[in-house]
C-alpha cells in the first residue's frame, strides 16, 4: 500500500467515531461477534490465541483491519485475542457503511484488497521461515513484516514505528526473549538495523531480505 493509498483510507476513515483503548486492554475476544469494521487510528494491537502451553502470537501486525476484514466477508467464527500493547485509539465502521464505501468507490475496494492479500502473501512466506529457520531467519522475518507494515522513508532512512522490543519479538516468534536479544544485537552489529525504544530503522534492507530467507 502506497502512502497515497493509505491517506486515501485513513481519509475515510477519519469520518467515524473513535473509541479508545489503555494499553493492555482487551479490543475483541474469542467468540465475540465482529459487526465492524476496525481502523488504527494510532497505537498498536496484537492477536493471538491461547493453548496450554501458552500464548501464540500471531505474526500479522495490522491484526485488526485485517481480520475485521476477514469477518466482513465471511461469517467465520472469531477465535482470536485483539489485545492493545501500547495505548490506541481506533475507527469503529459499522458494516453497512463499509458496505456503502466499497460499492461506491472501486478504487477502495482495490487498495484494500491488494493490501489485504500482500500482507497474506508476506505472512505465509514468514511462516515459512519462521516454522523451518534459524533463529536469525526467524527475527529476520519479523522485523521484514514490520517494514511491510509500517516502514516509511524519513531523511532517507527506512524509519519503522512499531514498538519493536526484544519482549515483543520473542513472542512473535517462539523464541526465548535472550535469544532474541542476541540476534537483535547481531543485527545491529552486521549495520543491518538501528534501534529505539518505540522504533527501529533499517540501515541495509536488502541484507535483512537475505537473513530473512532460508538457504536450501
Amino acid at each position: 500500500m502506497t502512502k497515497a493509498d493509505f491517506s486515501q483510507l485513513k481519509k475515510f476513515f477519519s469520518q467515524f467515531p473513535t473509541k479508545k483503548f489503555a494499553k493492555n486492554s482487551l479490543v475483541i475476544k474469542p467468540g465475540e461477534k465482529i459487526e465492524s469494521v476496525y481502523f488504527m487510528k494510532s497505537g498498536y494491537v496484537r492477536a493471538y490465541s491461547k493453548a496450554p502451553s501458552g500464548e501464540n502470537t500471531l505474526n500479522i501486525f495490522k491484526p485488526l483491519f485485517l481480520i475485521s476484514i476477514i469477518h466482513f466477508y465471511t461469517s467465520s467464527k472469531n477465535d482470536l485475542y485483539l489485545r492493545a500493547i501500547t495505548s490506541a485509539e481506533i475507527y469503529i465502521v459499522p458494516k453497512q457503511e463499509f458496505k456503502k464505501l466499497i460499492d461506491k468507490n472501486p478504487k477502495v475496494s482495490a487498495i484494500i484488497m491488494d493490501f489485504f492479500f500482500g500482507s497474506l502473501l508476506l505472512y505465509l512466506t514468514n511462516q515459512g521461515n519462521i516454522i523451518n529457520g534459524s533463529a536469525i531467519n526467524k527475527v529476520a522475518s519479523v522485523l521484514l513484516q514490520m517494514v511491510h507494515d509500517y516502514g516509511d522513508v524519513k531523511n532517507g532512512q527506512l524509519i519503522v514505528n512499531f514498538p519493536a522490543t526484544h519482549r515483543i519479538v520473542a513472542s512473535l516468534i517462539g523464541l526465548t526473549r535472550e535469544t532474541t536479544s542476541v540476534q537483535m544485537s547481531k543485527l545491529q552489529k552486521l549495520g543491518i538495523i538501528s534501534t529505539k525504544r518505540t522504533q527501529f530503522t533499517v540501515l541495509n534492507l536488502a541484507k535483512l531480505k537475505d537473513l530473512a530467507s532460508i538457504v536450501e
